[in-house]
């Protein structure tokens, strides 16, 4: 392949191979471009912010695959579909994506844990609950627009501990969590400071998500 023509989704996807070993690293980062034939300078003009830009390219490849594959999945049903049905099967065809790379996303969990990642964390737990919302046709921009992401946040990290202890054929444990989960969102009491609620979620979400891990089975 000419290095001109690969592109930022390429090199996540060929670098998903060695995150396993690797982790989300300069290491891991090194090993790709020399399998694909690329030069430092070549990264670099990809991901000027390192790893950072790697993690960021591939959950948002992630996020758009998400909501593809929902669109077209759905296509016929999408108006006539209620909102909780929506979020469910975007989150399912978002678990269904990351099944192949289970221990990227655990070891990813271990990355975002670290104290200098919160920032980065937040934000991309953030633009994930915000792309789920307005695939399933949200559109507030009021006190409802936080308490919808942060809600969320709370069924999306604590599904995605269940994601990853699921060894079932077809997610069958994951699809089981995650509608539990939804039946409880109505009983979540309201965020009476909505912004630093949903914030505090959000930000915390990836390091409460690694130290359980960590607990269960190490990283």
């Amino acid at each position: 392949m000419n290095t001109a023509d690969i592109t930022a989704e390429v090199f996540v996807e060929s670098m998903l191979r060695h995150v396993p070993f690797d982790g989300w690293s300069e290491a891991a980062m090194q090993v790709t471009a020399e399998e694909l034939g690329m030069s430092a300078s070549d990264v670099d003009v990809l991901f000027p912010s390192g790893v950072n830009g790697v993690i960021e390219t591939g959950l948002k490849d992630i996020d758009n695959r998400m909501v593809d594959i929902f669109m077209a999945r759905f296509d016929a049903e999408i108006a006539t579909m209620p909102v909780h049905v929506k979020v469910r099967e975007l989150l399912l065809a978002r678990f269904e994506l990351l099944q192949p790379h289970k221990e990227a996303v655990r070891k990813l969990l271990a990355f975002m844990a670290q104290p200098r990642q919160a920032k980065l964390g937040t934000s991309l737990v953030y633009k994930t609950l915000d792309r789920v919302w307005r695939a399933a046709g949200d559109r507030s921009t009021d006190y409802n627009f936080y308490t919808k992401r942060a809600t969320l946040g709370a069924v999306y990290g604590a599904t995605l501990l269940a994601f990853l202890d699921d060894d079932t054929p077809d997610m069958q444990k994951t699809r089981a969590f995650l509608d539990r989960r939804l039946k409880d969102v109505a009983n979540v009491p309201k965020v009476t400071k909505p912004i630093r609620t949903a914030a505090s979620v959000l930000g915390k979400m990836m390091k409460n998500m690694a130290s359980m891990r960590s607990g269960r089975r190490g990283v």
